[in-house]
């Protein structure tokens, strides 16, 4: 997996920065697309000098890996106390979290990703797809502490890829569902889940 190097000592100032510029750089990649970025173009609108961009980046495919370590990183954010979910009712609450997440506030970031990752040079699309593939081996991982299983299923782990496409469908799938509201999706799409993580629970406890 790649580092991105940076000579700047203060971590706050290179997170600051990163995320300036990758802002920036992720509203110009869906407006002209990613190939069609120019890295001048991107400095321009974060307002940093062109030196400066390489202080915190070395190449817009550092950009794209950033943002996609960005939306997948978040699941860091939600833990009980402990950090393991005890029960149906947390793994509700990662469900909820995690899907909401990626319909709002990722939701121009996903649309991006996917229309320009099979585009990407081998490297760049090897790491996005090993970023994703920890992503879901953290959830199933999840799923089976919330479910008190011995270990990691086959069923499991589909739920967990089924996730990470479920968190894709409002970004690539909402002009289709403005007539419905967001939280009835969520509601639904959360619901179904949370059946097939019960059924597959009971299953094991007859075993």
């Amino acid at each position: 997996m790649r580092k991105i190097k940076t000579k700047i000592k203060n971590p706050d100032l290179v997170e600051k920065r990163r995320n300036q510029i990758s802002q920036a750089a992720l509203a110009l990649f869906r407006e002209k697309g990613f190939h069609a970025t120019s890295m001048r173009t991107i400095c321009q609108k974060a307002k940093v000098n062109l030196g400066s961009f390489y202080d915190y980046f070395g190449s817009k495919e550092d950009i794209l890996v950033h943002l996609y370590k960005e939306i997948m990183n978040r699941k860091l954010h939600w833990a009980p106390a402990d950090g393991k979910p005890a029960d149906f009712k947390d793994i509700e609450d990662l469900l909820r979290l995690s899907m909401s997440n990626a319909w709002s506030r990722d939701n121009n970031a996903i649309q991006l990703l996917y229309q320009e990752t099979t585009s990407l040079d081998k490297k760049t699309r090897k790491e996005v797809f090993q970023i994703e593939s920890n992503f879901v081996k953290w959830v199933a991982e999840k799923f089976r502490e919330g479910l008190s299983l011995p270990s990691v299923s086959t069923e499991l782990e589909l739920a967990a890829n089924m996730l990470v496409y479920v968190n894709a469908f409002i970004p690539l799938r909402g002009w289709n569902m403005s007539h419905i509201k967001q939280e009835e999706i969520l509601d639904f799409a959360v619901g179904m889940f949370m059946t097939i993580l019960k059924a597959l629970s009971q299953r094991e406890a007859i075993r």
